[in-house]
C-alpha cells in the first residue's frame, strides 16, 4: 500500500487493518510459522506508514513501541501468545 492512499483511511480503519494481521498472526502463531510470520511482516509495513502519516504524530512513541513489540515476535524474541498484543491494540 502507499502512503498516499493509507493517508485516505481514518486513524481507525488504520489501526484495524493492523489488528487484522495481529489477528491473522495469533491465529497462526502456533500452526504455521510461515503464515506466522506474514501476518506479522505485514502488520510491521502498516505501522510503518502510521509513523509517516502525520495524524499519529501525537502517538509516535506508542506507535513504535507496537512496532517494537511485532518485530520481537517476528525474530523470536517473545515466543508467548501474541494474543496479549492482540489484546492489547
Amino acid at each position: 500500500m502507499t502512503l498516499e492512499r493509507w493517508k485516505q483511511f481514518s486513524k481507525r480503519q488504520q489501526l484495524l487493518f493492523v489488528s487484522s494481521e495481529l489477528e491473522r498472526a495469533r491465529v497462526w502463531q502456533r500452526e504455521d510459522e510461515e503464515k506466522f510470520k506474514g501476518a506479522l511482516e505485514r502488520g510491521i509495513e502498516l505501522v510503518d506508514l502510521m509513523t509517516l502519516d502525520q495524524q499519529w504524530k501525537d502517538n509516535l512513541p506508542m506507535i513504535l513501541k507496537l512496532r517494537e513489540e511485532m518485530a520481537k515476535f517476528h525474530a523470536g524474541e517473545n515466543k508467548t501468545d501474541i494474543k496479549a498484543l492482540c489484546q492489547a491494540l
